[in-house]
């Protein structure tokens, strides 16, 4: 008896998706569509620039490094992401390149982390203009060694790779948002269809009655209206 519930339940549910595949079909488009059209033309892009150093516990350079100096350098890691960052830094920066940021906006832009829990560390900066992004390393890196000398008064930093430009957006992700959008609408559509089915208090055919009441059905009276009864079935 239980089996036979769950495959009504399972035909219900499949017998209103195709009745209202139509809507269905047109709202998770017309929310796809959405999603890439506000990502496309809407939304200004983001490029994002990137530079990589290591980050060494003293100036000098050794032949032999201990594994005890490699574990330092990669507790510093975090501190030099914050002198790196700090304040007085990009309020110069801001100055210096007339940038309409405020230091809060201009440092939410800015990241810095450990590259895979390692001593070498990763300095991000997005903007919707490459160049600028670019930029803002380039006076980040040019004050590094200063900042860390008078500020950590120990270690050093060695660039790695130096300020690079990625001319491909990194935000927005139109696939990955088009996509979103169309599930949104999927989802919608879905929960219309079947809100309109759980809000319904009328009966159409004798399988409502004996579904929802638990009554048998001792008679039908056959409709005069051959298409609703096609409808309806």
């Amino acid at each position: 008896m239980e089996r036979e519930h769950i495959e009504l339940d399972l035909l219900t549910i499949w017998y209103l998706i195709r009745k209202n595949m139509v809507m269905i079909v047109i709202l998770t488009v017309v929310c796809g569509v959405g999603a890439f059209f506000i990502s496309q033309y809407l939304i200004n892009p983001q490029y994002e620039a990137a530079v990589t150093i290591a980050v060494n516990t003293r100036d000098e350079a050794a032949t032999i490094i201990a594994s005890d100096q490699i574990n330092a350098a990669r507790q510093l890691v975090n501190t030099y992401a914050v002198v790196l960052t700090n304040d007085t830094l990009l309020d110069d920066i801001i100055k210096q390149l007339r940038l309409s940021d405020t230091i809060k906006t201009l440092k939410n832009r800015i990241s810095a982390e450990a590259v895979n829990q390692t001593q070498v560390m990763r300095i991000t900066m997005r903007d919707r203009n490459p160049n600028t992004a670019k930029d803002v390393l380039d006076i980040i890196m040019s004050r590094a060694e200063e900042l860390l000398i008078t500020t950590v008064k120990a270690g050093s930093v060695e660039v790695v790779s130096p300020p690079r430009i990625n001319y491909d957006p990194v935000s927005p992700r139109i696939g990955l948002n088009t996509v979103i959008g169309a599930g949104l609408g999927l989802f919608i559509a879905l929960t219309i269809v079947f809100l309109r089915k759980a809000l319904r208090n009328t009966f159409i055919s004798e399988e409502d009655v004996v579904s929802r009441l638990g009554l048998p059905v001792i008679g039908v009276i056959p409709s005069l209206n051959s298409q609703e009864r096609r409808r309806y079935g």
